[in-house]
């Protein structure tokens, strides 16, 4: 099995961020140029893989072009640098976005606290998250699975910072470093998980879910949703039916995502994608405790100094293009 992708299978993968670094800004909002949208390459990107695997967004009458990314802090860097329109990113990274760029929501893409987990190395002997005091922890920081990591699942079984030492790795190489014994464990996010333990690398010590509901945005940027509403409106008429496959049409959804992994290197076996892609929640409707969930996030992230102050999700939070397209 190949752990990790080579170089040119990782500059494929980082592809969309690349392309998109090579074009100016104003470029992608010229007149005729399709809506661009980034989404992750975890199966947090899954909605996407689909509509874009099965041309949901052009049968819906959508122009648009899907970049991959390796994390939700690269497609919020993106947006704001203008150089795409949307993207799917986690709670913490769009709340940066949200109070230090231009930028909105049309939507959830899900509810994913159950894909993502704490994975401990089999030879680790680490069977509760308390065991992780003093060992090496994977983790991509600046994403959601690091901030409700480090912020809540730690702290939940009597850990502090410098308890542990966090290794800053990105997800897609995970279990390379669980397996080369460089980490004794990490903060991980679907498929990798799942891979680790079918693969007998490592156990899933806890899942997500019962610390946060781990909300995944569709961000939008505002100059876009003020100017550009009525090609969102074909837009989310794709992304809705993709949303939709969750439900109707699992097991296509299931071959969609596999084949994206194996595309880029990975030989992964079909139960993986199956375990990665069970836990989440897919559904583009705000949830009513979400407002209360992205204040506390910001009011962290004002404490430490990390943004100037609480974004207005009324004003955030769009709800009017989502029932646009539902009705049309």
């Amino acid at each position: 099995m190949t752990h990790r992708i080579s170089r040119r299978k990782v500059l494929t993968l980082l592809g969309g961020s690349a392309l998109a670094a090579a074009f100016p800004a104003r470029s992608l909002h010229a007149q005729g140029a399709p809506l661009t949208l980034g989404i992750q390459t975890s199966t947090w990107g899954a909605v996407g893989m689909v509509a874009e695997a099965e041309k949901l967004f052009e049968k819906a009458g959508a122009n648009v072009v899907v970049q991959k990314f390796d994390s939700g802090r690269t497609v919020r860097d993106a947006m704001v640098a203008g150089r795409i329109d949307l993207g799917s990113l986690g709670a913490a990274p769009f709340v940066v976005g949200a109070a230090k760029g231009d930028m909105g929501a049309l939507g959830t893409v899900a509810y994913a606290g159950g894909t993502l987990a704490i994975v401990a190395s089999k030879k680790s002997g680490i069977k509760s998250v308390a065991e992780l005091k003093g060992r090496k922890v994977a983790s991509q920081l600046g994403s959601e699975t690091d901030h409700v990591f480090q912020n809540k699942i730690a702290p939940a079984y009597g850990l502090n910072k410098g308890d542990f030492q966090v290794v800053n790795v990105k997800f897609h190489d995970h279990v390379s470093a669980l397996a080369g014994g460089s980490v004794d464990a990490f903060a991980g996010v679907e498929p990798y998980p799942s891979l680790a333990e079918v693969e007998g690398l490592g156990i899933i010590v806890t899942n997500y879910s019962k610390y946060d509901i781990v909300p995944l945005m569709l961000a939008v940027n505002r100059p876009v949703l003020e100017k550009r509403s009525s090609e969102l409106v074909p837009f989310l008429k794709g992304w809705l039916a993709a949303v939709r496959m969750f439900k109707d049409n699992p097991q296509r959804v299931i071959a969609i995502v596999w084949n994206f992994y194996k595309s880029q290197g990975y030989n992964v076996q079909e139960e993986v994608i199956r375990r990665a892609l069970l836990h989440m929640d897919v559904t583009p409707n705000y949830v009513p405790e979400l407002k209360a969930y992205l204040t506390d996030i910001a009011q962290t992230l004002v404490k430490r100094g990390q943004i100037a102050s609480v974004p207005d999700w009324d004003k955030v939070l769009d709800r009017e293009m989502l029932q646009r397209a539902t009705q049309a």
